[in-house]
């Protein structure tokens, strides 16, 4: 072999290996935080909403606690999918969530004491397929406002 080939070789196996690590890295798998459900309800459909935490020692970050809604409730690593997809209703730093079904697609995550602020807000959906999202106590987000 000559020396062109063997370093396309290298270039292309660093390239892949950089290409997995930066894929784990994007969807959590790296992430030593502690995923918890703190909270269920479930639907007339069977259709489950849970608010869950994400917790982390090590991150100077803080808490977050997001609403994510599934066929069933869902295991820590099912919650870091969930965390990392795009499958969060919506995300902040506020320990005062909860959920509830106001119909079988359309579920209310209202926040008990109103101490939600906009710029805590990472995720605010308010439609996910079929599912209509009502806040209750809790600002529409920046990105929602434009």
């Amino acid at each position: 072999m000559n020396r062109k080939a063997v370093g396309l070789g290298v270039l292309c196996v660093l390239g892949i290996a950089i290409a997995a690590t930066a894929l784990a890295l994007f969807h959590g798998y790296f992430d030593r935080g502690r995923f918890e459900i703190k909270e269920t309800s479930l639907s007339p459909s069977s259709s489950v909403a849970m608010v869950a935490r994400r917790s982390d020692r090590e991150a100077m970050s803080g808490d977050q606690y997001f609403v994510v809604v599934g066929d069933h409730v869902f295991s820590a690593s099912e919650l870091r999918d969930a965390y990392y997809g795009n499958r969060v209703i919506f995300r902040a730093d506020s320990d005062c969530l909860s959920v509830a079904w106001k119909e079988s697609h359309n579920l209310a995550v209202t926040c008990q004491d109103g101490s939600i602020i906009r710029s805590h807000i990472a995720v605010q959906q308010h439609h996910i397929e079929d599912l209509a999202v009502t806040y209750i106590n809790i600002p529409t987000s920046i990105q929602q406002a434009k």
